[in-house]
């Protein structure tokens, strides 16, 4: 794939500058610093990646949008917490839950918005024809997402024991973290199926065009 020049990327500097507004804006007083920071190591880590990377594989800038979107999601979870905040109230009026969903949510869009850009990078890094990169896409995100369940509890256990529930988020549940792993493969199954729908739709539409 094609390196874009960073100076030229201007959708790309627009997100960062969006992104960063977002992030200070949420740094101020959040629900728990001391798990503010411990969420914050999983973007910080992300971050150091993508841009350490850029010079020899970047992204399209829709992979980066859903990236940034993903990030939005997981700022605002480490700054209220990801069991008390108001999208949680919405979230229980909808569902008639009594649980706090938003961690659910998030782990599910873990899946529906990072699966693109993971299947973007197989596409690049290896010689999978089309139908098993979805496969693996997939079977990619379900163990990132089991891998994510096991920092959590290393973090808990060896970092912050003291606040090891509320950093986990596993509300009294024995088969938490189960969900949350069944969530983003099922947002990576969508996720992959839109992709393939996509993606079908525009062959056929130029296959269509070129034949006028």
């Amino acid at each position: 794939m094609q390196t874009i020049s960073f100076t030229k990327n201007w959708f790309l500097q627009l997100m960062i500058v969006l992104y960063v507004g977002i992030w200070i804006w949420l740094a101020v007083e959040p629900y728990s610093r001391y798990d503010w920071v411990l969420e914050n190591l999983l973007i910080w880590a992300a971050l150091i990646g993508l841009v350490s990377t850029y010079k020899f594989f970047s992204f399209t800038n829709l992979s980066y949008a859903w990236i940034a979107l993903f990030l939005v999601l997981h700022t605002f979870g480490a700054h209220y917490s990801y069991n008390e905040n108001w999208v949680d109230v919405w979230l229980k009026l909808i569902l008639n839950s009594e649980r706090d969903d938003y961690d659910r949510l998030v782990h599910f869009s873990f899946g529906l918005l990072l699966a693109y850009p993971i299947r973007e990078a197989m596409s690049s890094w290896t010689r999978l024809s089309s139908k098993w990169l979805y496969v693996i896409t997939c079977v990619i995100v379900l163990a990132m997402g089991a891998f994510y369940e096991l920092i959590e509890m290393w973090v808990a256990l060896l970092v912050a024991p003291e606040i090891g529930t509320l950093f986990l988020g596993t509300q009294g549940d024995p088969w938490d973290t189960h969900h949350d792993m069944e969530l983003a493969l099922y947002g990576a199954v969508i996720a992959m199926v839109v992709t393939a729908v996509w993606r079908k739709v525009r062959v056929g539409s130029k296959a269509k065009k070129a034949g006028l």
